[in-house]
């Protein structure tokens, strides 16, 4: 992984709108973030080295090619990464990588070149791994946080990993080049190793998270998630998705909110309200067509909502994110 300071911010992609209505909520998500690629880089690193890479919000992953090393994350236990590994930080905060544990790290600022090494500058380095981040359109950039886990690990002989690789290469690859549709492939090779990553990611970790993922990982969570994301617009009650999970109402809110991190209609809130901003930033659609079509009943609940949530109306929010 590498500074994003470093790579120039591209502007929104024109990509046509997702499907908002959709029974994959994973998908569903992973569409309305429009993911791009940032140019990747090879980190290499020799002898003993530590270096401190300060939070800045936007997804970035790396593959291990060689060697080992260790990643300690804010906010989760620290890990050896060995040849192969594959790491995914959907919204990544400051991070220490070393050679070895107790060693006194270094900040590391913005940094040019195609590769970026640590430790001893010269020799034979035993450690080497490819690492980029992504820009993800800025108008739900917060869906990361608040729908996945800090980290996601995934381990060369986890099933899928091998993929995982070949998707990293190809974006690589894609990326040192300028052959025609660049852009557009680049969009959907990251579309791909997000969705791959999230969806391979090890069942047992789901027991020990709580977001989007976790929901998923549980069958009669998933079968309410599902019906959600299937018809944002209708008018849901606890109790009823409590039917479609098949437990009792008190029942349903309590492991919901455990599982997921957040109650079940506030999840559904955080849902409409994503749509809501990327139909404002992308399309005209009169107020009371939007209110109606994410499960309001006036254009005035709508803005009432909206405005509680995201802390201005929807024509604001509208002016300040084409400002």
């Amino acid at each position: 992984m590498y500074d994003v300071e470093m790579a120039k911010r591209s502007p929104a992609s024109d990509t046509p709108p997702p499907t908002h209505e959709s029974s994959d909520p994973l998908a569903a998500v992973i569409s309305l973030l429009r993911p791009q690629t940032v140019l990747p880089k090879v980190i290499s690193g020799a002898g003993q080295w530590s270096v401190r890479y300060p939070a800045h919000n936007e997804p970035g992953f790396c593959i291990m090619l060689e060697g080992t090393c260790f990643l300690d994350v804010d906010g989760v236990d620290g890990v050896q990464l060995e040849e192969g590994d594959f790491v995914l930080l959907p919204s990544t905060p400051g991070f220490t990588m070393s050679s070895a544990q107790g060693l006194k790290p270094r900040l590391i600022t913005a940094a040019d070149g195609n590769e970026l090494r640590h430790g001893t500058p010269t020799g034979r380095p035993t450690m080497r791994q490819l690492g980029g981040y992504f820009l993800v359109d800025r108008a739900n950039a917060s869906l990361l946080e608040k729908f996945l886990p800090v980290m996601i690990l995934i381990r060369r002989d986890d099933p899928g990993a091998v993929r995982l690789r070949r998707l990293v290469e190809l974006i690589a690859d894609e990326a040192a080049t300028r052959r025609t549709g660049r852009a557009l492939i680049l969009e959907r090779l990251v579309e791909v190793l997000l969705v791959e990553a999230l969806r391979l990611r090890p069942a047992e970790a789901a027991g020990r998270e709580t977001g989007l993922l976790a929901g998923l990982a549980d069958p009669d969570l998933a079968r309410a998630l599902r019906k959600m994301h299937a018809d944002v617009a209708h008018r849901w009650t606890v109790a009823e998705l409590g039917r479609v999970a098949g437990m009792s109402r008190a029942v349903f809110a309590e492991r919901f909110a455990r599982t997921v991190g957040m109650p079940p209609m506030e999840y559904l809130l955080e849902w409409r309200i994503a749509i809501a901003k990327d139909v404002l930033l992308r399309e005209n659609t009169p107020l009371a067509e939007l209110a109606e079509r994410i499960g309001y009943q006036s254009a005035s609940a709508f803005s009432v909502a909206f405005s509680r949530h995201a802390g201005c109306s929807p024509s604001g929010f509208a002016r300040s994110m084409r400002a």
